[in-house]
């Protein structure tokens, strides 16, 4: 097995995003069976301690942003009732608190570490890692089956054979994939190292300006305190803004912009609502794309899209949007799973059909997507 990667191993969203994993995520097909993965993964590689593997708790918040600067701010007043761990909001913060999950349910990692980790892991196995920019599959001769792919190394064209080939380019798959249609939000985030550590409380707050915070309307970004792990020997809070659409997909990871204001609007929010992150230290600024998928007819998100294209040992895999982390390693399963053994058998797959989502590339042949296979049957 060889991995092609255009820059580095968990360069984009893989490796900047927040991390929650969760069974009650989306799609009901595969989360269950990615958060039970994570879990097994992280008995048995320990990754507590390699990628922060923890569960955790998750809710979604009112908070009132306070001026923490200022030894008189009316932050004493009566607040809505803490949970019993949730100690790290600044008195009278918190205005209302609505839980979503539980440890039972919820979990996080740190996505950098979890990615490379996994990296390392398949190449322990056997698996060849190339740093090397796809430009092109290519295909048989009546156009059935793949046989290479084009890329660029160092500036040097080289090529791959190969019998299976997966497509997992995240925001970039219409790039290699002309048919494949999705959109890239851009969404910012900030790593903090907080005075002191903090309990396990992913926190989807709505955070309003009280006077004189320095916040300026209403901000919603999220919350995500997290443990010591290979990256960090201290724990820190990763913190993000709302996804924008304002900037077009550039051509790598490397080339994403980070907007310095974007970061510094969700340190102003998070940093008003409690003193061990306003008296932190900053780590990190940084930006990532996500895939999105969204119907035309109605607008409705829907996806991922795994499973077989509609030429023989073409697969894809792309479209995860937030649910990216939380959902690799079910992915992962079911996608081995169809290539090596003919279909997916760890959980119904056949709503993540590409067919579903997907109209075939003019001048294909319609075999593949006429007979209608299910759970990577097909091709």
């Amino acid at each position: 097995m060889t991995l092609l990667e255009a820059t580095e191993i968990a360069g984009g969203s893989s490796g900047k995003a927040g991390g929650l994993v969760a069974e009650w995520a989306t799609p009901k097909c595969l989360a269950p069976l990615s958060f039970q993965q994570h879990a097994e993964l992280a008995k048995l590689h320990g990754g507590d301690k390699l990628w922060g593997h923890r569960f955790v708790y998750c809710a979604e918040v009112e908070l009132e942003a306070h001026d923490l600067d200022r030894a008189d701010e009316p932050g004493k007043k009566e607040s809505a009732s803490y949970p019993s761990g949730l100690n790290w909001l600044a008195p009278g913060v918190l205005k209302s608190y609505e839980e979503i999950g539980k440890p039972k349910n919820s979990a996080q990692v740190n996505p950098y570490m979890y990615t490379t980790a996994m990296a390392r892991l398949a190449e322990e196995k056997g698996a060849r890692v190339i740093i090397g920019n796809a430009t092109r599959i290519n295909y048989s001769s009546d156009g059935k089956a793949v046989e290479s792919v084009d890329y660029v190394q160092d500036g040097e064209k080289e090529q791959l054979s190969a019998t299976d080939i997966i497509v997992a380019a995240g925001p970039w798959t219409p790039r290699v994939l002309a048919e494949v249609t999705l959109l890239t939000p851009r969404g910012h985030s900030v790593v903090v190292k907080p005075t002191k550590d903090m309990s396990p409380y992913v926190l989807f707050p709505t955070i309003t300006a009280a006077e004189d915070s320095g916040l300026d309307g209403v901000i919603s970004p999220e919350l995500y305190p997290r443990p010591g792990d290979a990256m960090y020997d201290f724990d820190t809070v990763y913190t993000s803004s709302p996804d924008d659409y304002e900037v077009d997909l550039p051509s790598g990871t490397g080339d994403v912009l980070v907007d310095e204001q974007k970061c510094e609007d969700v340190w102003t929010a998070v940093k008003s609502v409690s003193q061990e992150i306003h008296d932190g230290e900053i780590l990190r600024r940084q930006a990532c794309y996500k895939p999105q998928i969204r119907e035309h007819e109605d607008g409705e998100e829907v996806g991922p899209m795994v499973g077989p294209m509609d030429v023989r040992g073409l697969w894809l895999a792309t479209g995860h949007d937030e649910w990216g982390m939380s959902n690799a390693p079910g992915t992962g399963l079911i996608m081995s799973e169809m290539v090596f053994e003919g279909r997916a058998h760890s959980t119904d797959a056949q709503s993540l059909d590409p067919k579903h989502l997907l109209k075939p590339p003019k001048g294909v042949e319609q075999r593949g997507w006429d007979q209608g296979l299910l759970n990577g049957e097909r091709g």
